[in-house]
């Protein structure tokens, strides 16, 4: 088994594309691939967007939560208005649709390295912009 395939239950549509991305992914000797859509500005479905660290100029290409997404763009200058439709009706940040594809070899690599430790991660979904109670 070279590939190890994840996806999200309700999106059934999803076995028409993990084929080519499968391929892609061997193709072009990705250890980890994500499929992404077009999403429209301030839609609720995370982002991809390329973070750059201006110290140390190192670079991650990662989802984006749609909640933290318009907030962080208005922190840059490119980006000041925060998440907006460009020329193609269309954010420039594809969503995230939880489609991913491993290349186990690669993948059992950076477990072996980490140990399989994550840092915490808390996405809370609060219920208005005082962010004082979360949806669940």
């Amino acid at each position: 088994i070279k590939y190890m395939v994840l996806f999200q239950d309700t999106n059934g549509l999803a076995f028409h594309s993990l084929p080519l991305m499968l391929g892609v992914s061997e193709g072009n000797g990705f250890i980890m691939n994500s499929l992404a859509i077009p999403r429209k500005a301030k839609q609720a479905i995370g982002g991809i967007a390329k973070l750059v660290n201006e110290k140390s100029a190192a670079q991650k290409t990662i989802n984006v939560e749609y909640n933290q997404l318009d907030p962080l763009l208005r922190t840059t200058e490119e980006f000041k208005d925060g998440d907006v439709n460009d020329e193609s009706g269309y954010s420039p940040f594809p969503g995230n649709i939880n489609q991913l594809v491993f290349q186990l070899k690669g993948y059992n690599k950076v477990l072996e390295r980490t140990h399989g430790r994550m840092p915490d991660f808390v996405n809370p979904k609060y219920t208005d912009d005082t962010k004082t109670e979360t949806t669940s």
